[in-house]
């Protein structure tokens, strides 16, 4: 059994897989930072998919741990940026 502590430390290291809305893995990203870019630029090019792609954090572990960011917010962050 995991205690929380061990478990806090897995959740430190966290990738993004970017997924369509079918679940279909389009991209693997190694920073929150990275993932928003990568979101960015898809629907930058396809701006009728930005809801239909997201990116879901994952821990070392590659099990998700947090909430999905999807395409229009990277966009509305690129934008406000």
């Amino acid at each position: 059994m995991t205690s929380a502590t061990g478990r806090a430390k897995l959740r430190k290291v966290m990738n993004y897989g970017i997924f369509s809305s079918a679940g279909n893995l389009i991209a693997w990203c190694d920073s929150q930072e990275a993932a928003l870019k990568t979101l960015h630029y898809l629907v930058e090019d396809e701006p009728e998919a930005a809801d239909e792609v997201g990116a879901i954090p994952v821990d070392e572990t590659d099990c998700p741990c947090g909430e999905v960011i999807l395409g229009s917010v990277a966009l509305a962050h690129a934008t406000a940026a």
